[in-house]
């Protein structure tokens, strides 16, 4: 790994922004998820960087997996941890050679015969969390066949809850391939209850507003999404690797990462943005289809960097977090609009205070001289500007990163704009996405 901070000038660094025409691109992807960067951004700092033989390369929030999936491509080992099991599976499905696409509609339709002899043979629990959208006999079909999935590909018979990394570690690509066709699935059929708000899910009002397709159309739909998911993934492009790379795909959280010290040579990443988007919601029905109940996806809501939800006792704010943060707080706080004394300043508190452990940990298992790549956007809190990738400039360096570099490009769109009252402050925002470089001391 080069160690210079001048070698950073010649690393090709370009806009992160994933997507330039959204609705032309929905179908473009793997799953529609609204945070992260383009594999262009994350493939050409690898490649500009160029990694020595065994370089490890890590992302703390790996989400749908860009960094994994970029870094396996040019042939790198590399690790991504995500607290969110569902995105877990998600960047697993990503990883599939294009040399099984011939295989991949006969599993499909070998799993719906399946899931048709079977269909009487299940019952369904009244905390079962698919019931929020669906009626009885709809839920019964589509967890037929998830229980197919997950019996046939992963468990040889006995069902294996994925909630955990001992579970996930037997989730070959191919199985996450089908539970990423079966979220597709699940989600076009409840497109009445996606608002504009991508990051967000509605629930019907009463069991009577509940979606209740027919088990044959909810097999068409899936096999419609296992032809379309095909067809992307003859795109890969993975190229010949040595026989001890690696790739491995985690259940982990930022803040507590189970690496050794100085053990990884690169970083790229992105952290959640500091704009009450939450993530657990926007994929509350992939965790649906994956068994997560209630309390446990209200633990994973708490959990995620960047939670609308706010602890009873927020933490307390630190020097280390920088001036910048502090004043911004202060600002904050003495804002006249209702509730900026208490939920908002809770909020911020519990988003800078989860940012500044994760920061503390990629400092931990950076190597010396090794880089790190964060794309952070800044936000507002009404017409005050929160500058959030100066923040994580001062974390940084409260750590020992050393900043060497940054690229500012400007954000054509930011999910606090989805929220109508915010409009009569857009005049006053330029909101901005930066590419910060780090470097270990």
């Amino acid at each position: 790994m080069k160690s210079h901070s001048t070698s950073f000038d010649n690393i090709a660094i370009s806009n992160p922004k994933l997507y330039k025409a959204p609705k032309a691109s929905q179908e473009s992807r793997v799953f529609p998820y609204y945070a992260g960067y383009s594999s262009e951004f994350s493939s050409n700092i690898l490649s500009t960087l160029k990694p020595t033989r065994n370089a490890l390369v890590f992302d703390p929030w790996n989400g749908s997996g860009t960094t994994t999936t970029s870094a396996y491509s040019q042939g790198f080992d590399c690790i991504g941890f995500d607290l969110n099991p569902a995105m877990v599976l998600v960047a697993k499905a990503r990883l599939l050679s294009p040399l099984e696409r011939p295989s991949l509609i006969s599993i499909a339709k070998s799993l719906i015969d399946q899931s048709q002899l079977s269909i009487g043979a299940l019952t369904i629990s009244d905390g079962e969390p698919l019931l929020k959208w669906f009626n009885t006999g709809s839920t019964v079909a589509l967890r037929n066949l998830e229980t197919r999935i997950n019996n046939l590909l992963i468990s040889n018979g006995t069902y294996i809850q994925l909630n955990n990394n001992k579970a996930m570690d037997q989730v070959s690509s191919l199985a996450a391939f089908f539970y990423v066709a079966l979220f597709r699935t699940t989600r076009k059929l409840l497109l009445d209850f996606i608002p504009s708000n991508p990051t967000w899910v509605k629930q019907p009002k009463t069991k009577l507003n509940r979606k209740r397709p027919s088990q044959s159309t909810i097999y068409t739909v899936f096999l419609d999404e296992i032809r379309s998911l095909s067809l992307l993934y003859g795109l890969n492009d993975f190229k010949s690797r040595e026989a001890d790379s690696t790739v491995c795909l985690k259940i982990g959280n930022a803040e507590n990462i189970a690496l050794n010290n100085e053990s990884v040579d690169a970083i790229i990443s992105s952290p959640p943005y500091c704009t009450r988007i939450d993530y657990a919601v926007s994929t509350a029905i992939e965790l649906a289809v994956i068994r997560c109940e209630q309390s446990d996806f209200d633990t994973l809501r708490r959990g995620l960097t960047g939670t609308s939800t706010v602890q009873r006792i927020a933490p307390t704010l630190e020097s280390k977090w920088g001036s910048t943060c502090a004043l911004f707080l202060e600002r904050l706080y003495n804002h006249q609009s209702h509730a900026s004394k208490g939920y908002y300043f809770k909020n911020h508190l519990q988003y800078f205070s989860s940012l500044s452990r994760s920061i503390e940990e990629i400092s931990r298992i950076l190597k010396h001289g090794s880089p790190c790549f964060l794309v952070v956007q800044d936000s507002h809190y009404k017409e005050v500007h929160n500058d959030v990738p100066t923040i994580v400039t001062e974390m940084a360096s409260h750590s020992g990163l050393t900043i060497v570099r940054r690229d500012d490009f400007k954000a054509s769109r930011s999910m606090v704009d989805v929220n109508l009252k915010s409009k009569k402050y857009l005049n006053t925002r330029n909101t901005t996405e930066s590419v910060l470089c780090f470097q270990k001391n």
